[in-house]
């Protein structure tokens, strides 16, 4: 006689260490857990600019693509944000990178005014 066993009650919880994963992730989950990492050239150039545009009280630039230069995560606080909406800070930092962020496939961005 068959018993029916709930499908989700066979699965195995999911457990990977990290030599499971591709190498691009597992840099970027070593990445998380260092405290400061030096920026490559391009995160620095990227850095420089918003860095001079905005003045900003906090920014932060990382290559999340696993060193390709193609997708960054981007948090920039900044005073010259008071009274704007989210979307229009984003909208802002989109104008300056343009030029870059046309070469990237992705861009994690997060504004916040200071």
């Amino acid at each position: 006689m068959l018993r029916f066993v709930p499908r989700l009650a066979l699965r195995a919880p999911l457990r990977l260490s990290t030599r499971q994963l591709p190498l691009a992730s597992r840099q970027a989950a070593l990445r998380s857990f260092s405290t400061v990492e030096p920026m490559g050239s391009y995160e620095q150039k990227i850095y420089d600019i918003l860095k001079n545009h905005f003045d900003p009280s906090t920014l932060q630039v990382r290559d999340i693509s696993g060193g390709c230069g193609s997708m960054f995560a981007i948090t920039v606080e900044s005073s010259q944000f008071k009274g704007i909406p989210m979307i229009k800070q984003h909208r802002l930092v989109n104008e300056v990178l343009k030029d870059e962020i046309a070469q990237w496939h992705g861009l994690q961005l997060k504004t916040k005014a200071a």
